[in-house]
C-alpha cells in the first residue's frame, strides 16, 4: 500500500513491520502533491488576492497617463576664467566639485526656481496641476468618513507648485557634471514644456545669482573705499606735516642733506685726483726746464700745444740751416754767427713756452688744492647736519611706510571693485543645456502587460503562501503525510464520508467505497499483527465522537460478515454505539463470569455480539470491569472495545495501556481534528507498540 512505503521507520517499528523498506519523507511543503491538495482545498483563499491585485492593476492602468520629459544639463561650478581674480575661484574638478554640483541640485529643485516655472508655464491655471488627483480624493474621502473636517481651498499656485515638485526630479549622473531633470504631465508636449523651461529657468537664476552676488561685493567694496582714501589722505598729511616740522626735504628714499653729503664726497674726490694729476704734471715740467729736455715729450699739456709744435719747428729748421753751413762754410765762418744766432733765439722762444705752460699748471694746482680745503669744509659741515637730522628721519620713514600700507590696500580695492563691475556684465558660467526636453514617446510607468502579469504572479504569490501559511497556522489535521511525519504514527485507514441515509452497520457497510475501506483497514491489520488469536482492538479518539463509534461497530461488522467471531464491547462513558444499535444503556451489577455471557451478551443482526454500555458497573469497579471485558476474549477471534475519549475517560486509558490489548485505533476526522488535542491524546496513550491512525471524512484525501 501506497501509505506503508511513504511512512517513517519509526511508524513502523510501532506496528512490528520493521521488515518493510522505507524512506524519510519530504517537509511537506516540499511535497508537490500535499501541496497541490491544499491549493485545491483553499482555492478560493488562492484566487482572492489574483483578483484583487489584477483589480488594482486595472485600476491603476484606468488612470490618467503621465508622460515623462527629461531634459539634460551640464553643471559646471568651476565656470570660464575671463579675468585674473574671478569672484568665484576657478579650479580642477575633484571630489568637492561633485558636491558643489549636487548643491546646484537643490538649489534647481527649490521653490525660488519652481516659481517661477509655476508663473511662467500658468501652471496655477492647469486642472492637471490645480485639480487633486485620485489619491487625494480617497483620502478626503477617508477623511470625511472619519469625521475630519475639510481642509479649506488652498492658493492655486501653492497647490501647483506642490503638485510640480513632486512630479519633478532631477539627479546627476554618476562621476559627472550632467544632471537629468524629468517632469511629468499628462500631455507630451507639456511635459516637455515644463521641462525646458525648468532647466532655462534655473539657467537663468543662476545668472542672475551670480551677477547679484558680484554686485553686492562690488557694493561692500565702494563702501570701504572712502574709509580707506581718507585713511591714505591723513597718513599723507601726517607724513608731510613731520617733514616740513623737521625741515627734512628730499625724496621719499633719501633726504637733500643725504643727497649734497654724497655729492660733495663725489666732489672732494675728483679735486684731489684733479690736484695730484696737476702736482705731477708740475713736477715733470720742473724737471723739464731744470735741465732734462726730453721730459717734456711727456707732458700731454706740451704735446698738445701748437705753439710749442711751431717753436720746436723753427728750432728745427734754424738748426739744419747751421748745419748746412757749418758743412758749405766751416765752422770759423763769419756767417755762421747768424746762424747760431737763430737756433739760440729759437731755443730761448721754446723754454719760454715751456715756463709759460709751466706757470699755468703751477696755477690751476693752486686752484684745485683750494677747491680741495673748499670742499673738505664743506663736507664735514654737511655730515654734522645729517647727524642731527638721523632720528627724525627714521620717524619719517617709519610714517612714510605706513602711507605706502594704506596706499597699496586703497590701490587693490579700487582695481578689485573696477574689476567686479566688468564681471557684472560677463555671463562665465559654463553651465548650459546640453540634450534639450522632447516629447516622449510612451507613458509613464511600466507597459500594461508588464503590470498585469506583475499583478498575477504577485497575487499567485500572495494566494498560495497565504494559503500555506494558513493551513501551517490552523492547527486542523488536513493531510494523511503532515499526520504521519507529525505524529510518528502511521495512519492504517481512511474512511470516506457516508452517503445521506446509510444510519447503521449494516447499511454502511452496503456502501461501496465505506465497504472496501473497511476491509482494507482489516486486512492490514490481520498481515500486521501477530498472527496469535484473538486480536483485541481498543477503538479511541482524541476529538472524534462519531468517527470512533462508526469505526468500531462497522469494523466489528465486517468481521462478523466474514463468519469470525466478534465481540464488541461499548466501554464509552456516552454509549454512542449502544444507542446506535437501538438498545438502552444496561445498568445493573458486575459483569458475570465466561458462563454468563448469555446474560449481557446482545446478538446483532449482523452476527455480532455486543456488550452494551454498564456505566455504573465501571465507575464502581474499573479494575474488575475491564478484567471481566478481556477474560472472555478467548472465547472470540476478535474483540473490538470502543472507549471514551483518550484523555478524558479512565476506561480508555486503562485498556490503552493494558498488555493484552493488541492494537489501539485512534480516529481523526479530516478537516476538524486539531493537532495540540492528538498530540495530547498520543501522549496518554504512551509508546506502546501497535498504535494507529485511522482518517475519518478522507474522501477526497490523496
Amino acid at each position: 500500500m501506497a501509505v506503508i512505503e511513504r511512512a517513517p521507520p519509526a511508524i513502523l517499528q510501532h506496528l512490528g513491520a520493521g521488515t518493510e523498506t522505507a524512506r524519510e519523507p519530504l517537509p511537506w511543503f516540499l511535497d508537490m502533491g500535499e501541496v497541490g491538495r491544499i491549493l485545491r482545498r483553499r482555492w478560493l483563499s488562492v484566487i482572492l488576492p489574483i483578483l484583487v491585485l489584477l483589480g488594482l492593476a486595472a485600476g491603476f492602468l484606468a488612470l490618467p497617463a503621465q508622460y515623462a520629459a527629461t531634459v539634460q544639463l551640464l553643471i559646471d561650478p568651476r565656470g570660464l576664467a575671463v579675468l585674473k581674480d574671478e569672484a568665484n575661484p576657478q579650479g580642477q574638478a575633484n571630489e568637492s566639485t561633485l558636491l558643489l554640483v549636487d548643491s546646484q541640485l537643490r538649489v534647481l529643485q527649490s521653490d525660488d526656481v519652481l516659481r517661477k516655472v509655476v508663473a511662467s508655464q500658468r501652471l496655477a491655471a492647469d486642472p492637471d496641476f490645480v485639480e487633486p488627483g485620485a489619491l487625494d480624493r480617497f483620502r478626503a474621502w477617508v477623511g470625511h468618513l472619519l469625521g475630519r473636517a475639510a481642509e479649506p481651498e488652498a492658493d492655486p499656485a501653492l497647490t501647483a507648485l506642490r503638485a510640480l515638485r513632486d512630479r519633478m526630479s532631477a539627479r546627476r549622473l554618476e562621476r559627472s557634471f550632467a544632471v537629468d531633470v524629468s517632469v511629468s504631465s499628462n500631455d507630451r508636449e507639456k511635459s516637455a514644456r515644463i521641462a525646458q523651461s525648468v532647466a532655462e529657468t534655473y539657467l537663468a537664476t543662476e545668472i542672475g545669482n551670480r551677477s547679484e552676488a558680484i554686485r553686492r561685493a562690488r557694493e561692500g567694496l565702494n563702501s570701504r573705499l572712502g574709509e580707506l582714501r581718507d585713511g591714505v589722505q591723513q597718513a599723507e598729511t601726517a607724513a608731510q606735516a613731520f617733514r616740513t616740522k623737521n625741515n627734512l626735504v628730499g625724496t621719499r628714499t633719501q633726504l637733500v642733506s643725504e643727497q649734497q653729503l654724497g655729492q660733495l664726497s663725489d666732489q672732494l674726490g675728483a679735486a684731489r685726483a684733479k690736484a695730484a694729476e696737476q702736482q705731477a704734471k708740475l713736477r715733470q715740467i720742473e724737471g723739464a726746464t731744470s735741465g732734462d729736455p726730453a721730459k717734456l715729450d711727456s707732458i700731454q699739456e706740451v704735446l698738445q700745444s701748437q705753439t710749442i709744435g711751431q717753436l720746436r719747428g723753427q728750432l728745427a729748421q734754424a738748426e739744419r740751416q747751421r748745419a748746412d753751413a757749418a758743412t758749405s762754410l766751416g765752422e770759423r765762418h763769419p756767417a755762421m754767427n747768424a746762424s747760431d744766432v737763430q737756433v739760440r733765439s729759437a731755443r730761448n722762444q721754446l723754454e719760454a713756452e715751456v715756463k709759460r705752460i709751466g706757470a699755468a699748471i703751477r696755477n690751476e694746482y693752486r686752484a684745485s688744492m683750494a677747491n680741495v680745503t673748499e670742499l673738505s669744509q664743506a663736507l664735514e659741515k654737511r655730515k654734522a647736519e645729517a647727524l642731527k637730522v638721523g632720528d627724525s628721519f627714521v620717524k619719517l620713514r617709519e610714517l612714510e611706510r605706513q602711507v605706502d600700507a594704506r596706499r597699496g590696500v586703497y590701490e587693490a580695492f579700487l582695481v578689485r571693485t573696477r574689476e567686479l563691475q566688468e564681471q557684472q556684465q560677463l555671463d562665465t558660467s559654463t553651465s548650459r543645456i546640453i540634450s534639450p526636453a522632447l516629447p516622449p514617446t510612451r507613458r509613464q510607468g511600466p507597459p500594461a502587460a508588464i503590470v498585469l502579469v506583475a499583478a498575477l504572479v504577485a497575487g499567485l504569490g500572495l494566494g498560495v503562501g497565504g494559503s500555506l501559511m494558513a493551513e501551517q497556522f490552523s492547527g486542523r489535521i488536513r493531510s494523511r503525510t503532515r499526520l504521519e511525519t507529525r505524529t510518528q504514527r502511521l495512519v492504517l485507514g481512511l474512511l470516506p464520508t457516508l452517503p445521506r441515509g446509510a444510519r447503521n452497520g449494516t447499511d454502511r457497510l452496503g456502501s461501496g467505497p465505506y465497504e472496501v475501506a473497511i476491509t482494507r483497514l482489516r486486512n492490514r491489520l490481520r498481515r500486521d499483527l501477530p498472527a496469535k488469536r484473538p486480536h483485541v482492538i481498543v477503538v479511541t479518539s482524541a476529538d472524534d465522537v462519531a468517527g470512533r463509534s462508526m469505526l468500531a461497530l462497522d469494523y466489528a461488522a465486517s468481521a462478523a460478515q466474514e463468519n469470525e467471531r466478534v465481540l464488541l464491547v461499548d466501554a464509552s462513558a456516552d454509549g454512542t454505539v449502544t444507542r446506535e444499535v437501538g438498545l438502552p444503556p444496561r445498568r445493573g451489577g458486575p459483569v458475570p463470569g465466561r458462563g454468563d455471557l448469555s446474560d449481557v451478551l446482545v446478538r446483532h443482526r449482523s452476527g455480532l455480539a455486543l456488550i452494551p454500555q454498564d456505566g455504573q458497573t465501571a465507575r464502581s469497579d474499573l479494575r474488575g470491569y475491564v478484567d471481566s471485558i478481556l477474560g472472555t476474549q478467548d472465547a472470540y477471534d476478535l474483540v473490538v472495545i470502543h472507549v471514551g475519549l483518550i484523555g478524558a475517560d479512565a476506561i480508555a486509558e486503562r485498556l490503552a495501556a493494558d498488555p493484552r490489548v493488541t492494537a489501539v485505533l485512534v480516529t481523526v476526522r479530516h478537516g476538524q481534528s486539531r493537532y495540540a488535542t492528538l498530540d495530547r491524546a498520543l501522549a496518554a496513550i504512551g509508546p506502546r507498540p501497535f498504535v494507529g491512525l485511522v482518517l475519518t471524512g478522507a474522501e477526497a484525501l490523496d
